[in-house]
C-alpha cells in the first residue's frame, strides 16, 4: 500500500509539473506582485456539496476496495466544466462514483481569474476512498501540530511524515512539515516542501475524505471533505 501511494504521488507531481509546463505558469513567490484567484463553485461551498453528493459504493465495501481516485478537469473563463476525466483511480466502480458526484457542479463556477481577466485553469481533485474498522483514522496531523507548539520538533517530524504517508495531497502538512524541518536545520528538505506545498496548493481544487467505518457486522458510511485554500502567485 505504501508502495503505491508514492508512485500515485510521483504521478501526481509529474502531472502538475508538466501542467504548469503547458500552461506557462510557474510556481510564483510569496511576495510576487502578480496574482491569480482560483475558480470557485457558486452553489455553495464545494466541501460540503461534496460531503452531502458522494457516496462510498455498496459493492466495493463488499470487495473491500479503497483508494485514491484523481479526476483531471478545466473551469473555461466562462465558467464551465470541461475536459473531465479520471488520471488515477484504483477500481472503475470508485471511479463512477467520484465522476457522478462531481459531474453535479457543472455550470455552476466562477473562473479563474489572473491579472488580465478570466482565464481557463486546469485543476486536479481527489477522492479518497477508505475503510476503517470500529473507528476513524488516526489524526495524525493534529498531533504533529500538538508537539510542534511545544518545540518537541523530532516527534512532531514523525507525526508529518506519517500525516503525508497518509495523505500526499495535504499540502498544509507539507507546509507544516517545512517548517519543522526548518526549525532542525534540514534546509533543503524544508525548501522542497514548501514547493510541493504551493503545488498542491495552486493546482488541486480539494481532496474529499469518503470513509466507511465499520462498526461488529455493521457499516455506516461517513464522508468528509477538506478544502484545499489557494495561495497568490
Amino acid at each position: 500500500m505504501y508502495l503505491m501511494r508514492k508512485m500515485t504521488l510521483l504521478l501526481v507531481i509529474t502531472f502538475l509539473t508538466f501542467n504548469m509546463f503547458v500552461n506557462g505558469q510557474t510556481i510564483q513567490k510569496p511576495d510576487s506582485t502578480s496574482t491569480i484567484v482560483k475558480a470557485e463553485f457558486l452553489k455553495e461551498n464545494l466541501t460540503t456539496f461534496l460531503h452531502k453528493n458522494t457516496k462510498y459504493p455498496g459493492s466495493a465495501l463488499q470487495n473491500n476496495i479503497e483508494g485514491d481516485v484523481i479526476l483531471s478537469f478545466v473551469i473555461r473563463k466562462d465558467g464551465k466544466l470541461d475536459s473531465l476525466l479520471a488520471i488515477s483511480s484504483p477500481d472503475m466502480v470508485l471511479s463512477r462514483s467520484a465522476f457522478e458526484s462531481f459531474k453535479l457542479t457543472d455550470g455552476k463556477w466562477s473562473p479563474t481569474v489572473d491579472d488580465n481577466g478570466p482565464i481557463d485553469k486546469k485543476y486536479l481533485i481527489v477522492f479518497r476512498y477508505r475503510m476503517s474498522m470500529n473507528i476513524g483514522p488516526t489524526d495524525y496531523k493534529a498531533d504533529a501540530d500538538g508537539y510542534f507548539k511545544k518545540q518537541k520538533f523530532e516527534k512532531a517530524l514523525k507525526n508529518y511524515n506519517r500525516a503525508i504517508e497518509d495523505n500526499q495531497y495535504d499540502a498544509e502538512a507539507f507546509e507544516s512539515r517545512a517548517k519543522v524541518k526548518e526549525k532542525l536545520g534540514e534546509l533543503e528538505g524544508s525548501k522542497q516542501d514548501y514547493k510541493t506545498s504551493q503545488l498542491l496548493k495552486n493546482e488541486i481544487m480539494t481532496y474529499v475524505d469518503v470513509i466507511a467505518v465499520g462498526v461488529r457486522r455493521e457499516v455506516r458510511i461517513i464522508s468528509t471533505t477538506t478544502s484545499m485554500p489557494g495561495v497568490p502567485h
